[in-house]
């Protein structure tokens, strides 16, 4: 399949796109994982200051990877992307090394790209789903600068 893989044309420019124009992604330690038009892993470091006063994921960390993935994967099918929404079901904390989460694409319109996304956490080599969402992407409509706006 045309595009499939972290080195495709197509998953390097979502990186320079995704994470190296993103000073809050790149801070976070995102990784693309897996890349396919259509569906998208990433994959983050569950750090001790990305943990909430229990000892698990904070929320906010989960709320952004399953924000990030989607988009992500919206993106990988049709270009620029912002989230429109997206609603957040938390299944159990999230303990372990490592944080994931798979975006799929459901269905890609002209006018919104509506996404699936599964978090997981990865500890001592075990993946369990913390939390799923799903996501509303629209596409951004820049402005082609040989159109006429007078």
């Amino acid at each position: 399949m045309t595009g499939t893989g972290l080195d495709s044309p197509q998953a390097q420019a979502l990186i320079r796109r995704g994470l190296h124009a993103s000073a809050f992604t790149t801070a976070m330690g995102t990784r693309l994982r897996a890349f396919a038009p259509g569906r998208v892993e990433i994959e983050l470091d569950l750090r001790p200051d990305l943990s909430q006063h229990h000892g698990v994921a904070h929320g906010a960390v989960i709320g952004y990877l399953a924000d990030t993935v989607s988009a992500w994967a919206a993106a990988s099918v049709a270009g620029d992307v912002v989230t429109a929404e997206y609603k957040l079901n938390f299944l159990t904390a999230a303990r372990g090394e490592t944080l994931w989460a798979r975006g799929e694409v459901l269905r890609a319109g002209r006018t919104q790209v509506i996404v699936r996304a599964d978090v997981y956490a990865t500890r001592d080599g075990q993946d369990t789903q913390v939390a799923a969402a799903l996501a509303t992407v629209t596409p951004v409509r820049r402005p082609d600068p040989q159109e006429d706006t007078a």
